[in-house]
């Protein structure tokens, strides 16, 4: 019985945050809507799967929107990438003065499970 109040109630969240992005529509590029669709599909399969547990965040730097993806479970690292889609590598060394100078953070779309425990923002 527990066990499925909790299903139940994580499916009810996950369906109520489907497109329930915390900035406006509009400032969101379409690679990282199509992002987000994935992710949410996977979710929908799969409750416990890794992106539940993610969340997208944007920063401003050099008149510019920069997004990174943030998973407290996961080792992943990935570079900040631009509003069209560009990857600032881990060799690039523009990604120092990024790291100094972004500013402004905002979360774009949260999975059901993510919690900002290590954020270093």
């Amino acid at each position: 019985m527990k066990k499925l109040l909790i299903i139940t109630l994580l499916s009810i969240s996950i369906l109520s945050c489907k497109k329930d992005y915390l900035i406006p529509e509009s400032e969101i590029p379409d690679w990282l809507k199509s992002q987000i669709k994935v992710s949410e599909q996977k979710i929908k399969e799969d409750p416990s799967k890794m992106p539940a547990y993610g969340a997208w965040v944007r920063f401003n730097w050099k008149n510019d929107y920069y997004f990174e993806y943030s998973n407290p479970l996961s080792s992943y690292i990935g570079g900040p990438i631009s509003f069209d889609g560009d990857t600032l590598k881990i060799s690039d060394p523009l990604l120092m003065d990024y790291s100094k100078e972004k500013c402004c953070m905002r979360y774009v779309w949260k999975g059901p499970g993510f919690k900002d425990y290590f954020s270093p923002y």
